[in-house]
């Protein structure tokens, strides 16, 4: 290779040895301290849980936004994760360690110009929140009330680093396991990932999402996104309307009929995002969702979204449902026949296939009594591994998809723990299906999507 090119390989291995180095300073004193908690735990000493939290915590904000991110996600995972970890890493949703404010007023001045206080009221001590990637502020923009949104300085070159170092441990994996790691898209999982991580730092892209998810809800009056103030755009500055609200969790807190209310518009929001809109806000912690006072769910910080080609949602779509059905000799086929299998359908021997489509349908049979959106967690770690044991390619974006999916349900039960996800989901589907199906296909409804169907027609007084 030409010098230039070994003197940057050479520099990228250094960067990436120095933040394995800094990650392992967090790393190894944390793992090694839980090992103590414990061994206090035994003898008696209080009070060592409390300020390991509180150290973890910490670690956590010193290793970067890729961190944060995934502590974010884990802290709206109720289900998988200890009540002791989703209640201290929630304060990561908007309790990050903010950036001083002469790094605001760089940053304004280089997106504004020099006199953005001419249109922009700003004052420092109005800081609404901080999360992984940006702080937000309240403000003024000519009268109006506003959100102010800056990002804090040193993140795109963390991040960066973060993906690359990524990128490197799955390159190692796929040398070692590369049948597990094909088949479990994880090359794919990860770039998606490195992608949705790079679209959130150009505050742009987050202008162009609310902009959209806005136009797709301005007529749902159960849902409110804000929209971008004024022309300019910059990577560095959002200015947005302010939405006052009350944290979705809190809102809930006591009220049954309040909480089961605020978690169908949830789950309804969610549902029209994968099924309809093919347009999905990926980043759905509770952070990011308030209530208003007319008790609106109030959805933000949309740097985050899914999209995926128009044939893989159409197979997504089919897959989920057939589950939903209950039929899953039928999922199992359509995942052997998606758009992710079709360069290699055919080179499975039969057996295999069956194997698969058998491993599937025992599956759904044992989960009969516990539909999909109630058991996701349980599908998608099952599907992972006959997919590895049979050679099956799963897509990206479908497992992206289905575990959006999983964190809404998993916040509507947190919120309303006996909250009916299937009465709301089930007829979605149908009407998803509907609307892409052609008369034909209408007529070949499973006797399960006709029974629906009628009940549907019955309460809306459309007849049989």
């Amino acid at each position: 290779p030409p010098p230039d090119a070994r003197r940057r390989r050479l520099e990228t291995t250094l960067r990436l040895l120095r933040r394995s180095c800094e990650l392992g300073l967090y790393v190894a004193p944390l793992a090694l301290s839980r090992v103590a908690v414990e061994a206090c735990k035994l003898v008696g000493i209080a009070g060592a849980e409390e300020r390991w939290w509180d150290y973890a915590l910490w670690s956590v904000e010193g290793m970067g936004p890729t961190a944060v991110k995934l502590c974010q996600w884990a802290a709206g995972r109720p289900d998988l994760f200890p009540a002791a970890a989703t209640k201290r890493f929630s304060r990561l949703h908007d309790a990050v360690r903010p950036h001083a404010f002469h790094h605001t007023d760089r940053a304004l001045a280089a997106a504004l110009g020099a006199d953005w206080r001419d249109t922009l009221e700003l004052d420092e001590r109005r800081l609404l929140g901080s999360g992984c990637i940006a702080q937000v502020y309240e403000g003024t923009h000519d009268g109006q009330r506003v959100a102010v949104k800056v990002v804090h300085p040193g993140v795109r070159e963390a991040v960066e680093t973060d993906m690359a170092l990524l990128a490197f441990c799955v390159g190692c994996g796929e040398r070692f396991a590369p049948d597990a790691f094909r088949y479990l898209a994880v090359g794919g999982s990860v770039h998606r990932f490195g992608a949705i991580m790079r679209s959130q730092l150009d505050l742009r892209t987050e202008a162009s999402n609310l902009e959209r998810l806005h136009a797709h809800f301005v007529r749902d009056d159960s849902v409110v996104v804000p929209r971008p103030v004024g022309r300019r755009r910059s990577p560095d500055v959002l200015v947005e309307e302010f939405v006052a609200g009350v944290p979705v969790l809190d809102f809930a807190r006591g009220d049954e009929a309040r909480a089961a209310k605020i978690a169908e518009a949830g789950a309804r929001a969610v549902l029209k995002m994968v099924l309809h809109h093919n347009f999905v806000h990926g980043d759905l912690h509770p952070g990011n969702m308030l209530v208003n006072d007319r008790a609106q769910l109030v959805l933000l910080d949309a740097g985050i979204c899914v999209e995926i080609g128009d044939r893989a949602h159409e197979d997504m779509v089919s897959i989920l449902k057939a589950m939903l059905e209950a039929r899953g000799a039928d999922a199992g086929r359509l995942i052997l026949g998606s758009h992710a299998n079709r360069g290699d359908f055919g080179a499975m021997d039969r057996e295999s296939e069956a194997r698969f489509v058998t491993g599937i349908d025992e599956m759904v049979a044992r989960s009969r009594d516990q539909p999909i959106f109630e058991s996701m967690a349980e599908y998608m770690s099952t599907i992972c591994g006959l997919a590895v044991s049979h050679r099956v390619v799963l897509d990206a974006s479908f497992v992206s998809v289905a575990l959006a999916i999983k964190i809404m349900e998993g916040l509507c039960l947190g919120i309303s723990p006996d909250f009916p996800f299937l009465e709301i989901a089930a007829p979605m589907f149908l009407q998803a299906q509907m609307t892409r199906s052609s008369q034909r296909e209408l007529g070949r409804l499973s006797a399960w999507s006709r029974g629906v169907l009628e009940d549907i027609k019955a309460k809306e007084g459309l007849g049989a």
